[in-house]
């Protein structure tokens, strides 16, 4: 205890030796102590030299009512333990904003494949004779029923069926390579999906 007591007094003094023999006599000692908290010998050096560096950079101010070997190690474990508790914090913000990422990144891209797909329909609804294009968007647009859409337009019911049938086998025919995408939209939004449903299905 009292070469421990002279040790800390020179080294308030100042005593670059008396620091280096601490130094020389603990480091590698305290290098395997680090290792049973941290992985890898190159970590447990750093934690090592950040605790002698800081042991001699407070030298003046610092309070050791033990051994100066003790409190070295005490420091030590400290420093390792909230080496250990900054890393799982930066763990689990990493993972949260990886997460964060993800999830935007697939918003914007079920909302660019539903953007695509609406082009597509209303290019393929863009493609259809005059009268079965106007009978096809007061169904799916205005939402009229078939015998609605007939009266409005002097037609009959059947013929009014007739041509939302054919408007809608050419908009299959025509969207086949979509499905997968509209399976997508389906499992991403009810919105979507009860909006696919009302388009393709009949009355």
């Amino acid at each position: 205890m009292t070469d421990s007591k002279n040790i800390a007094t020179q080294i308030r003094s100042g005593d670059v030796q008396a620091f280096e023999g601490l130094f020389r006599r603990h480091y590698a000692g305290m290098c395997g102590y680090a290792l049973r908290y941290v992985e890898g010998s190159a970590l447990a050096e750093e934690m090592v030299q950040d605790v002698f560096l800081g042991f001699w950079e407070k030298r003046l101010t610092l309070e050791i009512t033990g051994s100066v070997e003790a409190y070295l190690y005490r420091s030590v474990r400290n420093a390792c333990l909230n080496h250990i508790k900054h890393a799982k914090v930066k763990h689990r913000y990493a993972e949260s904003h990886i997460s964060t990422v993800v999830e935007e990144e697939n918003r914007v891209s079920d909302k660019v494949v539903e953007l695509e797909l609406h082009e597509r329909i209303e290019t393929c609804v863009n493609q259809l004779p005059p009268e079965r294009k106007k009978i096809f968007k007061m169904s799916r647009e205005e939402g009229l029923k078939y015998k609605e859409i007939a009266g409005q337009l002097g037609l009959s019911v059947k013929t009014v069926e007739a041509q939302m049938g054919k408007a809608l086998k050419f908009l299959r025919e025509n969207l086949i390579e979509y499905l997968p995408a509209i399976a997508i939209l389906i499992q991403v939004s009810i919105m979507v999906k009860e909006w696919l449903i009302n388009f393709f299905n009949h009355e």
